[in-house]
């Protein structure tokens, strides 16, 4: 039977009284020192009802279950469905934030934590020479001959095994008369076994296989080759592939996003050493027999209880020995061990380390900023949350069980965030891997959305909750219970001490938004100015053309023929201005050597000379613009028959004979025989990357220094790009076989150089002007806030005669002045982050006052446009509406 009206209020009223006795008393025990569960228990013995002991402390202090938590998440869901609009702000805030670090972590996830697909990585490392130049005032690694390694191989007592792997170079893979332009690798027997990993389809090389040279003619190619070239049919094994004038027999497929020891870079085929001489260069074909022509990069496993360490000092003690047996080739030479992971990242290693350490630590700051957004959002919505949570308090809640529900909020709004995240991550990795160099692509790794991605958009997720959601949370469940019963705290010390919270969040916004754009702004004038520096050569109206004849069959004699026949072919045709070879191709300068100078027998390690090594035709310094300082050209005199001749760049003019006449100086490459006399000077160019610190250089003249793989450098009158397809039909002509897969003007060389450096740029000045966006909408939040929190005072002021303009300029002000202390700490802030970027900035200091300038100047519009918003809508409301509605 239901009960009257009246008989349920009465009852309503013994339970509330019943339950704050009770609660009374389990508090008293607590504070002499009870624990909960004691307490519990004597408080259900004294009052007997176990439903109401049990709802007065799950209510009161919270957890003691799993459906109190699904009671907390439907509740959140709830009231997160009721404020929708705060619910999609604030979603959307955060999910750029967490979505921007979902993307830079997936591609640092690719390059330095997905594992390799080995067994044990933790045991592999990584085996190299090196040799110090004090001209470039660093070690340099340097790959190890193939003698060497043998010895290395059977003397060490510190590896399981050890294998050795070429640096990458490319092949032609012939399809009927037709060829395309593939990587491979050169290694050992025992590569694969080293590394501990299995194919996908057939087998790999067999262990310890020591065949005669060209015996060996099998092949394991790349998972990415067999889909692109085979369409992933399991019928691959046996097949065989024309690379080169070889024949080679597949054997394998390597396993999926295998791309051997390099994280970055992969081969498309690996080949057995023992068959070196059919595909490398003539330069390098006796590299199995001469202990002079390094080939090899060493991988060992150590074995078990064997330290990196006490494996490098193994080695040195092998390298020292072959130095005093073979002192030629390995005088001035050591070994040195990296771990795998470090060895993966390649020859720019630590500025891979840095560059993504600042991109972690920018997207970092980004997020920071979104979360004080929604905690200055959450803190706005608090005010109409005083009277729902001063009546829970009222009813027995205590702040732990308070805080508990808004944070199950915040993480609620943190997990819909990192849904919408996960999305724009991957819309970001795939824009950013998009702009890779289409003639690498193929090669490059390729960033994913793994299992180790999505368990760390999860965890930032559930963490960012908590980092915006805990302010709120304790500021809310301090609210006044008697004051906001009675509807008499809207401008109390509540809302006031919420006010400077929110206030202190916006400074600490501009801050990081200004640090973030300063940073960007002074790697976009570092990048302005590096693609406009003086590379030292021409690049307008340059086309290149690789030619390798020795792949494709040819003796010197036949390329020496065809070298001037193309020359002079080409030179002839309408539209070209010079024409000459070289054997590198601009900012592609790899191939080095250490120099012994004359009358410096006795030298040091330090003292060794490193220098960058050019072999060229006549007339090459005219074609590329690069001025003769002193001395002449080469002519062509300087042929076999005469004397050995070099020219030589102004920085090893300067450095190895400072105030001396250059031309008539000799020296000899490590390891050679005979001396070169320096005939000519020139000025410096770009080698290796643009705005880089000046390098040794050295040219040698093809006549006396043949090379079977050059490049065919031709100047023209106007676009070179149309150009390009005459030059290479005309090449064509001359012989059909030749491949020509790489074909460049010199502005793409300028792009391609350029290509890593704008895309991390572009990521800085989209997370900087992401930071400025989001401090913005904080601060027109804040704004807003505040007008419609002095709604009444405006409207006091205004019927009191105040006009428009002074009642704007009142609250614009007081915004500016926030952003004023804000400019004020992130310009300290950026101080502090330029020192420690400074050395990856080029032709600009961290104090580049334009940088700063138009930081500063970007901002402070900004944030004047996000306070001019609210402040201008609040002097258009009549004042009488004002104040009747305060």
């Amino acid at each position: 039977m239901k009960l009257p009206l009246w008989r349920r209020r009465q009852q309503q009223d013994l339970d509330a009284e019943l339950q704050s006795h009770l609660q009374m008393a389990i508090e008293d025990r607590i504070e002499r020192g009870e624990t909960l569960e004691q307490a519990e228990t004597r408080a259900l013995s004294e009052f007997g009802n176990q439903s109401l002991v049990k709802d007065v402390t799950r209510q009161t202090w919270g957890w003691t279950g799993f459906d109190d938590w699904l009671q907390d998440v439907h509740y959140g869901l709830r009231m997160l469905r009721k404020n929708l609009g705060f619910t999609v702000a604030a979603v959307l805030t955060l999910a750029l934030a967490i979505g921007a670090n979902t993307a830079v972590f997936t591609v640092l996830n690719t390059i330095f934590l997905h594992s390799l697909p080995v067994h044990d990585q933790s045991h592999l490392v990584a085996v190299k020479m090196t040799s110090a130049s004090k001209s470039e005032r660093s070690e340099r690694f340097l790959p190890i001959s193939y003698l060497n390694l043998k010895d290395l191989q059977g003397q060490n007592r510190v590896f399981s095994g050890l294998a050795g792997y070429s640096p990458p170079f490319s092949l032609p893979l012939w399809q009927g008369r037709s060829s395309q332009r593939v990587f491979a690798e050169v290694v050992t027997g025992n590569y694969f076994e080293v590394l501990g990993t299995s194919p996908a389809f057939g087998s790999f090389f067999a262990s310890g296989e020591e065949r005669a040279p060209g015996a060996n003619p099998v092949a394991v190619i790349s998972y990415g080759l067999w889909q692109r070239r085979f369409g992933g049919t399991p019928d691959v094994i046996g097949r065989e592939i024309r690379l080169s004038q070889a024949t080679f027999v597949i054997v394998g497929v390597a396993p999926q996003g295998f791309l051997g020891v390099d994280a970055i870079f992969g081969p498309d085929v690996w080949l057995p050493s023992n068959m070196t001489e059919q595909v490398l260069a003539t330069a390098m074909r006796d590299a199995l027999t001469d202990r002079g022509k390094p080939l090899f990069f060493g991988v060992g496993r150590l074995q078990t209880g064997i330290s990196s360490a006490q494996a490098e000092s193994d080695l040195k003690t092998i390298a020292t020995s072959l130095a005093r047996e073979y002192p030629g080739p390995n005088a001035g030479h050591s070994i040195v061990l990296q771990s795998a992971s470090m060895a993966a990242l390649g020859p720019y290693g630590a500025g891979i380390l840095f560059g993504s350490a600042l991109l972690m630590t920018l997207v970092g700051l980004v997020l920071l900023i979104a979360c004080s957004n929604v905690a200055n959002l959450l803190m706005a919505r608090a005010e109409a949350r005083r009277h729902e949570i001063a009546v829970r308090i009222s009813m027995g809640a205590i702040r732990l069980r308070l805080i508990r529900q808004l944070l199950t909020e915040s993480m609620l709004l943190g997990m819909a965030s990192g849904i919408f995240a996960l999305l724009l991550g991957y819309a970001g990795v795939s824009l950013l891997s998009s702009f890779r160099p289409a003639e690498y692509a193929q090669n490059l790794a390729s960033p994913k959305l793994d299992a180790q991605v999505f368990v760390f958009t999860l965890l930032l997720s559930l963490l960012t909750g908590v980092i915006f959601g805990i302010v709120p949370a304790l500021e809310s469940s301090r609210a006044p219970v008697l004051e906001v019963l009675k509807e008499a705290s809207r401008s109390l010390t509540g809302s006031q001490r919420r006010v400077r919270i929110a206030n202190v969040l916006l400074v600490g916004q501009v801050a990081l938004s200004l640090a973030a754009l300063i940073m960007a702004a002074l790697f976009l004038r570092s990048v302005q100015r590096q693609s406009t520096a003086d590379p030292g050569f021409q690049t307008h109206n340059l086309a290149l053309f690789p030619l390798n004849p020795g792949q494709v069959g040819y003796d010197r004699a036949r390329s020496e023929n065809l070298y001037r026949r193309v020359e002079t072919d080409v030179a002839a045709l309408p539209g070209i201005d010079s024409v000459s070879w070289a054997s590198n191709l601009p900012l592609w300068e790899r191939v080095a050597a250490d120099v012994v100078i004359e009358g410096r027998a006795q030298q040091r390690k330090s003292d060794t000379v490193g220098s960058v090594v050019n072999t060229i035709d006549l007339n090459y310094f005219s074609v590329m613009g690069i001025p003769i300082v002193r001395g002449r050209d080469f002519t062509e005199s300087d042929d076999e028959r005469s004397m050995p001749v070099a020219i030589v760049n102004e920085t090893i003019a300067h450095t190895y004979w400072p105030g001396q006449e250059v031309l008539g100086k000799r020296f000899r490459f490590a390891g050679g025989n005979f001396y070169r006399q320096i005939v000519g000077v020139v000025k410096n160019s770009t080698y290796v990357t643009l705005g880089e610190t000046p390098q040794s250089c050295i040219y040698l003249p093809l006549r006396q220094n043949f090379s079977d793989a050059m490049v065919l450098y031709v100047r023209t009158h106007g676009d070179p790009a149309q150009a390009l397809a005459p030059i290479e039909r005309h090449i064509h002509d001359i012989d059909p076989q030749m491949p020509l897969d790489d074909v460049r003007t010199g502005s793409t060389i300028i792009s391609q150089a350029m290509w890593g450096t704008e895309m991390g740029v572009g990521m800085l000045s989209v997370f900087g002007l992401l930071g400025l966006l989001l401090a913005s909408v904080g601060l027109y939040g804040i704004m807003s806030y505040a007008v419609n929190q002095r709604q009444h005072e405006i409207g006091i002021r205004m019927a009191l005669g105040a006009d428009r303009a002074r009642v704007l300029k009142t609250f614009v002000g007081q915004g500016m002045k926030l952003v004023g202390i804000g400019v004020v700490a992130g310009l300290a802030l950026a101080l502090l982050a330029g020192r420690a970027v400074s050395s990856l900035l080029y032709g600009v200091t961290a104090t580049d006052p334009i940088s700063i300038a138009l930081a500063s100047a970007v901002l402070v519009s900004g944030a004047a446009f996000a306070c001019f918003i609210p402040a201008h809508a609040a002097t258009r409301v009549d004042p009488l509406t004002s104040l009747r509605e305060s």
